[in-house]
């Protein structure tokens, strides 16, 4: 994708642009794995360990009605299963199946060769530093945000 003359010089700007030009590439990777940028996030999160639908939707920034349909899809494919959560029945505990294994891990490698190709044009000290930068960022700015929405 070109960047517009007037964008080059913002890294705002730049960063939109890197962020929409990775999802793509991503996206391109997981579609034939019939799986989106979002639900391999869910996957990955759910690899670590079960977890509920309310504290995965806040880890990955998903609003209540869209995990809901996400975890749906997901178990409609045999991926995830759903159970009511033993410390809270009010709410639901999130696990993978053996096949949700197998699809995680096949998702993970696509989207691990897309962040390849995605970063390959920098040196691995680069790409470090770009990290370590992006954190900091990240973690300044979001005790910002704390504040702003209370």
């Amino acid at each position: 994708m070109p960047i517009p003359p007037s964008l080059a010089d913002r890294p705002g700007a730049l960063l939109v642009i890197a962020a929409r030009t990775g999802q793509e590439l991503a996206k391109r990777r997981l579609s034939p794995l019939g799986l989106s940028v979002q639900l391999c996030g869910v996957l990955n999160l759910l690899a670590e360990g079960p977890v509920s639908q309310q504290a995965l939707g806040e880890q990955l920034g998903i609003d209540r009605t869209t995990m809901v349909e996400l975890i749906d899809q997901l178990e409609q494919q045999a991926v995830v299963v759903r159970r009511r959560n033993p410390a809270d029945r009010r709410s639901y505990a999130l696990g993978l199946t053996p096949r949700g294994r197998t699809v995680q891990k096949r998702a993970a490698r696509a989207f691990n060769a897309a962040a390849d190709e995605f970063f390959g044009p920098l040196k691995s000290g680069e790409q470090q530093a770009l990290t370590d930068m992006l954190r900091r960022i990240i973690a300044s700015a979001d005790p910002q945000l704390k504040k702003s929405s209370a």
